[in-house]
């Protein structure tokens, strides 16, 4: 049976320093899709849950939550507490730095169908080497969406769960969507991990719950969508007061003033030097040197678009898509930068709650 999108209600979680400069985005999703939306304030401040409540108030679809710690709580925890107050057959959540540039649940509904978990969003940054875990690596990472051997893990930015069986399998199991260590794990669920061949010192959030579901045989999918947009990233290394473009020294300064394809080949030499120097000793060299990629390209990307909507909301200066060594991702993030301007220029222009600074 086709799904009725109309009946899903994302969570969307709003973090501190973020609320001004990504609820804007909120209105590209109303605009290109039936869904609803439930608008999170974790830990924010009182002027960022008014101006929340400002744009809850924007549409019927939308609506607002206060968690009631005052004190930022962990992802993995405030999706098991959003989990708790869901009673409808489907439990969704997105992240916040994600945005709508055409119909993009018509992508999914064949996918829905025949899901018990569904994602998609990976960030701007990514490329095709980062979304599959080899055997080696001992950290499973959200942007993980299958195993070397070939299983559908699920990415965590979008994400849309059965809540039937999804509850059945938090029942069965006691795992939630905490980010969890392999000596969290009761001893059967180790056991189980280790027979999938995913025995690993620790996961991201909902990513343990994703493989004991998929050893129950639940149905999960993965599929990018070109109608939704996700930065990624923002919310932990964009918001930073004061931020500046990101490097770690002298070889990314250096790779950012060459052309093309020797800027690239120096940063990717840089991500081997710094993983050697700065990597874990109990990581392979493969891993750190993915890892050191991936920190560089999701940071270089999430304070780049920091700074392009603090330029664009407040009249700041604005800065150049960063060299990331992937000509494929900067190609994103240019055409994504297009349409961030036209979005905030939009809201800027017209009477809304973006109106007053928090």
């Amino acid at each position: 049976m086709p799904v009725n999108t109309a009946e899903l209600q994302f969570n969307i979680i709003y973090t501190p320093g973020t609320v001004r400069y990504l609820t804007p985005f909120v209105t590209t999703l109303l605009k290109w899709c039936d869904c609803s939306f439930r608008l999170v304030a974790n830990g924010c401040s009182e002027d960022e849950c008014k101006l929340l409540e400002g744009v809850a108030a924007l549409d019927d679809r939308l609506e607002l939550l206060i968690m009631p710690e005052k004190r930022m709580v962990p992802h993995g925890e405030t999706l098991d507490f959003l989990h708790a107050r869901t009673g409808s057959e489907w439990f969704c959540f997105m992240d916040s730095d994600i945005l709508a540039v055409g119909p993009f649940m018509d992508d999914f509904r064949d996918d829905l169908k025949d899901s018990d978990l569904f994602s998609s969003c990976l960030p701007l940054w990514h490329n095709e080497k980062d979304i599959t875990i080899p055997k080696s690596f001992r950290h499973m990472h959200g942007i993980h969406a299958y195993t070397d051997t070939g299983m559908t893990i699920a990415c965590d930015y979008f994400v849309i769960y059965n809540k039937q069986a999804f509850d059945e399998a938090r029942r069965a199991t006691d795992v939630g969507l905490a980010v969890c260590g392999w000596n969290d794990l009761t001893p059967v669920n180790q056991a189980i991990l280790r027979n999938l061949g995913q025995e690993r010192a620790d996961y991201d959030s909902a990513k343990v719950l994703t493989l004991l579901m998929a050893d129950r045989g639940a149905r999960i999918h993965y599929r990018q969508s070109n109608q939704l947009k996700h930065i990624g990233g923002f919310t932990e290394v964009g918001a930073i007061q004061g931020t500046m473009l990101y490097t770690r020294g002298r070889l990314d300064n250096l790779a950012g003033k060459l052309p093309g394809g020797p800027g690239r080949l120096l940063l990717h030499a840089a991500d081997a030097w710094y993983a050697w120097r700065l990597g874990p000793a109990t990581n392979s060299r493969q891993e750190n040197r993915s890892l050191a990629s991936r920190i560089r390209r999701r940071t270089a990307t999430a304070r780049y678009f920091y700074l392009l909507i603090i330029g664009l909301m407040d009249n700041k200066p604005i800065p150049k898509v960063p060299t990331l060594g992937d000509s494929t991702a900067e190609h994103r993030m240019a055409v994504v930068s297009e349409e961030i301007r036209t979005l905030i220029q939009k809201v800027r222009s017209e009477p809304g709650p973006w109106q007053d600074k928090t």
